[in-house]
């Protein structure tokens, strides 16, 4: 086991912790990696509502990418199983990034979320695309400060590990460009700063594992399937 599992499972009980609340179902989760009981081996966890672990359909898990410490992809071994997504990098990667899509939610008349377009559900004024984003940092190298293309990224803004108690910079674009008004947190009911002009936003991490929380919520018209398309992401590092 390297040095980053031990430490991962360590603090392995953070991972699963803390409400992430966001109003409807669909947002009110994320995905996250963790490592598995076999060496080498992560699993894929997707959850919120104060914490609670939740089954899901591997088909919404759309990608998993693994890179090493030069930024070039490493082949990745997928197993689905009913009790969640392993995934096998075929070495020790620096970074291992998710792309995960929870569907559209539509508000019934009577105030239930369902997995259901807006045109499917009689009645309804409002439904969410819900998309989920993750990156696990596990070697601090010039790579994991630079974007990998995600439509709505969290990129650290140097690769100098952080420490715990000591501010950090990160930027969040979407498409590629520098966003202002974002919000971040340890999770989604915390408040712990909102990006600037350039996208950039100072965030103190704790001792452990953290998982970064960004996210935004935007209006879509004209759209008989949704009414708002909402992102979410998860950056997961450990801060000694």
């Amino acid at each position: 086991m390297n040095f980053f599992n031990f430490r991962f499972n360590r603090h392995s009980m953070l991972l699963a912790a803390g409400a992430l609340m966001f109003g409807a179902q669909a947002s009110a989760h994320t995905v996250w990696l963790q490592p598995d009981t076999t060496a080498g081996v992560y699993r894929v966890y997707f959850g919120g509502h104060a914490g609670k672990l939740e089954a899901y359909p591997a088909d919404k898990l759309k990608s998993v990418d693994a890179y090493d410490a030069d930024g070039k992809s490493i082949a990745v071994k997928r197993s689905d199983a009913a009790d969640g997504v392993r995934i096998t990098p075929a070495k020790a990667p620096a970074m291992i990034a998710m792309h995960y899509e929870n569907g559209i939610w539509a508000r019934t008349p009577e105030g239930r979320s369902v997995n259901k377009t807006m045109d499917e559900v009689p009645g309804s004024k409002q439904a969410t695309n819900a998309v989920k984003y993750h990156k696990t940092i596990l070697q601090w190298t010039p790579f994991v400060a630079r974007t990998i293309g995600q439509p709505f990224e969290v990129t650290p803004v140097d690769a100098k590990a952080p420490q715990a108690g000591k501010p950090m910079q990160l930027r969040v674009t979407i498409d590629g460009k520098p966003t202002a008004g974002i919000k971040i947190g340890h999770g989604e009911d915390t408040a712990d700063g909102t990006t600037d002009a350039q996208g950039v936003v100072r965030f103190v991490p704790e001792k452990g594992f953290n998982k970064l929380w960004a996210g935004q919520r935007t209006q879509v018209s004209g759209n008989p399937k949704f009414s708002e398309l909402s992102y979410e992401y998860l950056l997961g590092f450990y801060a000694e």
